[in-house]
């Protein structure tokens, strides 16, 4: 369960600007914005809306024009996010043991410590009999395993996904989709998950968040009155699903349209 009373992170006013060609390109806009401490927080917006960039401030990767953000951590000693790239982030040189055990053993962890914990969650993405195995050796859908089983193990307080299931083929998304809410509802670990799909948003998010066509701004929230545990397949046969859905999408084909009518 995530508790509404506590902000993790606060956005202020949080504005970004590139500049592009001698131009300048606002990405997202005074964006005000609080993430409550534990949840699932899903972020649907057209291409170019500027979902990314917020993740990657969010992540200390970009640094705002203006506006501030604030991160309050419930445990100051973890490391405060891992994040999960939308492509193949994995070291091509380390086994997936490896490459899970990468943050833990960055922090200073001894193996004694670690061998456990990167056990645990290698199981529990069903990687275990391909351990030893290096990145080229494994499926698309299997390196991505590695990617959430990596940003788990090294026990964030926030974790941030950037589309990480977008470039599967369904079967292998609603297969991560499942896994990647059997560790989160043992965790309950605060993340903000960015996705093009609106079922994914509805499957996984406890908190919907629209985006505007470019420059980004908040154009709708949505609560996710789901009940949880939730089991992808069952969930889209859910009455409350199916209006959720027509919900949020009248939302966001207004601003789809936008963003292809100015490319």
């Amino acid at each position: 369960m995530f508790y509404k009373e506590r902000t993790i992170i606060k956005l202020e006013g949080v504005t970004k600007v590139f500049n592009v060609k001698s131009q300048k390109v606002t990405a997202i806009e005074k964006l005000n914005l609080s993430i409550y401490d534990g949840e699932f927080l899903c972020i649907v917006g057209p291409s170019g809306c500027g979902k990314t960039t917020l993740l990657r401030i969010l992540a200390g990767l970009e640094q705002q024009t203006s506006g501030r953000v604030i991160i309050s951590p419930r445990e100051p000693e973890k490391p405060l996010n891992s994040m999960v790239f939308q492509g193949d982030s994995l070291f091509p040189w380390m086994t997936v043991k490896q490459n899970v055990a990468y943050g833990l053993k960055m922090r200073g962890v001894a193996p004694k410590d670690y061998e456990k914990v990167v056990a645990h969650y290698i199981n529990m993405m069903g990687l275990s009999k391909f351990e030893n195995a290096y990145p080229h050796q494994l499926s698309g859908g299997m390196r991505q395993r590695v990617s959430v089983a990596r940003a788990f193990a090294n026990d964030p307080e926030i974790l941030l996904l950037d589309e990480p299931f977008g470039a599967l083929d369904e079967q292998n998304r609603i297969l991560l989709q499942q896994e990647l809410l059997k560790i989160w509802e043992g965790t309950f670990k605060t993340a903000v998950f960015i996705t093009h799909s609106i079922d994914e948003a509805l499957i996984l998010g406890d908190r919907v968040l629209v985006m505007t066509a470019h420059p980004g701004r908040l154009k709708a929230e949505i609560k996710i009155d789901l009940p949880r545990p939730r089991d992808t397949l069952s969930m889209r046969a859910n009455k409350r699903f199916v209006e959720l859905y027509e919900q949020i999408w009248s939302y966001l084909k207004e601003e789809v349209i936008k963003a292809k009518s100015a490319v």
